[in-house]
């Protein structure tokens, strides 16, 4: 009965630990962000600016994200150990994640601002869009801790591995798609924000289903992911046609539209955001299938 009594305490006190690591992301967020710390110092009203809410939440949720594959091990050397070693953890992860998002959004949003966008313009495709940034960081990071098993060195490699795969994809997404990224997000047009948001969901399954390579040798490692990445870009394209063509779905792409008035011009729907989206997504999740799911086993004799 002592020994339940204990470990709840101890699960009591490893709650109150977690929770004031927070407090630190706070000062990290406002350190690398400065024109947020209105946002994060002060209390916030979600109702009175609803992009910025999802700008700020999406936020909150990646470090949920990171946070659940995080694990607090006590043994012999005492539970002092054990939080210091979640704190170091805490820290490198909150500046992973943070940095991350920073260069990111610094690729993509290159001629746009925070201020203007959220807090003046009250821009929705840019909260999205950034929304689906933090998700797809969060999600790397969670899988770089998995495969990295709380080694700090492997994290900061796999780390940077993964960011310059997240960068040079970012910048393809007007190679596959017809949307016209800059003239849209000035014009707030939410196709933009859902057929964005797909492709890089997608690639975000494919760099984790990449990085989930089990070898001792890093430079064989790195190779896995190499050869992994190029066979996507290979399997992606057949899988987007496959899927077009068994379901029948038109390309019904118009760049500019005129509303029901004749007055205004209107840019594409957003249903055909949607269908890039999903499109993008769903082909991305059957490639990772053929680029990690398949087990050969015995099939093939070993030399």
């Amino acid at each position: 009965m002592n020994e339940i009594i204990d470990k709840l305490i101890l699960l009591i006190v490893t709650t109150v630990f977690m929770s004031l690591t927070l407090i630190l992301y706070r000062y990290a967020h406002a350190l690398l962000y400065p024109s947020s710390r209105q946002q994060i110092f002060k209390r916030f009203h979600p109702s009175r600016n609803s992009p910025d809410t999802i700008h700020l939440f999406s936020r909150i949720l990646g470090v949920g994200i990171i946070y659940s594959q995080l694990g607090i091990y006590f043994s012999d050397a005492g539970w002092l150990l054990a939080f210091i070693t979640f704190l170091l953890q805490a820290v490198l992860l909150f500046s992973c994640y943070l940095i991350s998002i920073y260069i990111i959004e610094s690729i993509v949003f290159y001629n746009f601002e925070y201020i203007d966008e959220i807090l003046k313009r009250k821009n929705y495709t840019y909260a999205i869009i950034s929304f689906s940034h933090s998700i797809a960081v969060a999600w790397i990071l969670k899988t770089i801790i998995m495969v990295s098993e709380n080694n700090f060195i492997m994290i900061i490699m796999l780390w940077l591995i993964s960011m310059v795969i997240m960068g040079l994809s970012v910048k393809s997404y007007s190679l596959v798609s017809k949307l016209a990224f800059n003239k849209l997000l000035i014009q707030k047009n939410l196709a933009l924000a859902f057929s964005y948001s797909g492709f890089v969901l997608g690639w975000t399954m494919i760099i984790s289903s990449s990085i989930n390579n089990q070898s001792e040798n890093f430079l064989w490692f790195n190779f896995y992911i190499v050869l992994k990445i190029l066979l996507s870009v290979i399997i992606f394209p057949i899988f987007n046609w496959g899927l077009i063509t068994i379901f029948k779905l038109q390309d019904d792409f118009k760049s500019d539209m005129i509303s029901e008035n004749g007055r205004d011009i209107l840019g594409p729907q957003v249903g055909y955001g949607i269908f890039e989206g999903i499109m993008f997504l769903t082909s991305c999740l059957l490639t990772t299938v053929i680029t990690g799911k398949i087990y050969f086993g015995s099939f093939y004799p070993g030399f």
